[in-house]
């Protein structure tokens, strides 16, 4: 009886030291991808005036529909601080894709207010 008591208290011990060991290598593959988004992007509309804040250098801006049509699609100079004069309707949702030069792509939705 000791016995079988003893054999699962190691069967148990020895599945959670693998199932530990197997999240702690997931985490070296998963940390560095929340740090790219660990980035704070402010974006928001009002006014009939897109602000963007949170980003350096050149860029590409997109604004798409909810339903994918293009509304706007201008290349920028540069991205600190963007104030953009658009006028959207209002209450519906819009897609907003920026494109970076060195290639990284932030999205984000926003409600016309």
């Amino acid at each position: 009886m000791k016995f079988t008591k003893l054999l699962l208290c190691f069967l148990i011990y020895s599945l959670c030291f693998s199932i530990s060991a197997k999240t702690t290598q997931l985490t070296k593959f998963i940390f560095p991808i929340v740090n790219i988004y660990q980035k704070k992007i402010t974006i928001f509309y009002k006014n009939n005036t897109l602000n963007i804040k949170g980003l350096n250098g050149n860029g590409n801006l997109k604004v798409y529909s909810i339903i994918g049509n293009i509304i706007c699609d201008i290349d920028l100079q540069n991205l600190a601080n963007l104030s953009l004069p658009i006028e959207l309707i209002r209450q519906n949702m819009y897609i907003i894709r920026i494109q970076t030069s060195n290639n990284k792509i932030f999205t984000h939705k926003i409600i016309a207010q």
